[in-house]
């Protein structure tokens, strides 16, 4: 497996998996704003690692979920707040 087919793989799961649990609304406007987080953290954060250091951390769902949440949460803090991170409900 490639790096970019892991990324991509990633991506398409933490997406299915994120809308599922943050988009109680169900409502398009809310899938897309999620869509754009996880595509930013993969992006900016899961892309930054090697093949070898991706197979060795995101070794199963709770883990790459956790690893999103994460990285939500310090982007709202280096905002200051401003960039809430995904809560059910909002």
């Amino acid at each position: 497996m490639t790096k970019k087919k892991f990324l991509e793989n990633l991506e398409k799961a933490l997406k299915k998996i994120i809308c599922q649990m943050f988009n109680e609304e169900g409502t398009n406007e809310r899938r897309i704003q999620l869509e754009r987080q996880v595509e930013e953290f993969v992006r900016e954060n899961a892309g930054e690692y090697t093949l070898k250091e991706l197979m060795e951390t995101f070794t199963t769902a709770e883990a790459a979920m956790g690893l999103f949440l994460e990285h939500q949460d310090a982007k709202r803090i280096s905002r200051g707040g401003k960039d809430a991170k995904p809560e059910k409900g909002h």
